[in-house]
């Protein structure tokens, strides 16, 4: 009897990790190409690929990971609900790596400046990927919302929007980087006031200093911190992604 009672026990605990194991595997959305090296200066200068099906030249959103400089990974953007719902609507993506403070002497900048390098080579190898260089947007998490707002702004990479999101305490040293001519910008910070990390107060800088340069911004937080709450029927993807097709002119380009 106990051994009947073992197998069942063996056979329901397979059954378990059968079922998790296909949870993960739907949720998240496998790269096309992985490690692709955009860089031969650092162990971490590699970028992931999700390239949608298109016989014309698909826009591209790239991300950059979180983590304070210190950790965090690409792969973490392949359970990313945006990669799942929009590369099979005609968007590619890609997700990149790049060197922690530990890697570059604790200069944050030389970070920030090698992110670039990314931009470069994948519009290099945009007809290899089939991407549109005039349709590219960025986005990333805390650390990788200064990225972000770096490249989009300090850098001049023919970048459409930028999408920064957990805007983080390095802001006030990146905000005077804004430019007149930058990309016009998303930004949205999920805390609270009592998280002093991501407080809602950067994104609010960076709202005010487009707003003092005349560069369209949509500033979103939760409600009590002075930014705008998503509405009640919208997700902060699908908003996201109507941001930067209309940065993309996407109108235009269905009219002609």
């Amino acid at each position: 009897m106990f051994s009947s009672i073992y197998k069942i026990q063996k056979v329901f605990v397979f059954s378990l990790l059968v079922f998790f194991a296909l949870i993960c595997y739907v949720q998240s959305q496998t790269p096309s190409k992985t490690n692709i090296r955009y860089s031969q200066k650092f162990e971490r200068s590699e970028l992931d690929l999700w390239l949608a099906e298109s016989k014309k030249p698909t826009p591209l959103v790239i991300n950059f990971h979180g983590g304070g400089f210190r950790q965090g990974d690409k792969r973490s953007f392949q359970k990313s609900s945006i990669v799942r719902k929009y590369l099979p609507e005609g968007v590619s993506f890609s997700s990149v790596n790049y060197p922690f403070v530990q890697q570059v002497d604790g200069n944050y900048f030389k970070i920030l400046e090698h992110c670039a390098e990314s931009i470069l080579f994948l519009k290099k190898n945009a007809k290899k990927f089939n991407i549109d260089t005039d349709r590219i947007s960025i986005m990333g998490n805390s650390a990788g919302a200064l990225i972000t707002c770096y490249l989009g702004h300090a850098k001049k990479l023919g970048i459409s929007s930028i999408f920064p999101i957990q805007q983080p305490k390095g802001t006030p040293l990146l905000v005077p980087f804004f430019r007149k001519d930058g990309p016009v910008v998303m930004v949205y910070n999920r805390s609270g006031k009592n998280d002093k990390i991501h407080h809602p107060d950067f994104a609010i800088m960076v709202r005010d200093r487009c707003r003092e340069l005349g560069v369209e911004c949509k500033a979103y937080g939760v409600k009590g911190t002075g930014l705008d709450q998503l509405p009640n029927d919208k997700n902060v993807y699908d908003l996201a992604m109507n941001f930067f097709r209309k940065s993309w002119k996407e109108d235009e380009r269905e009219n002609k």
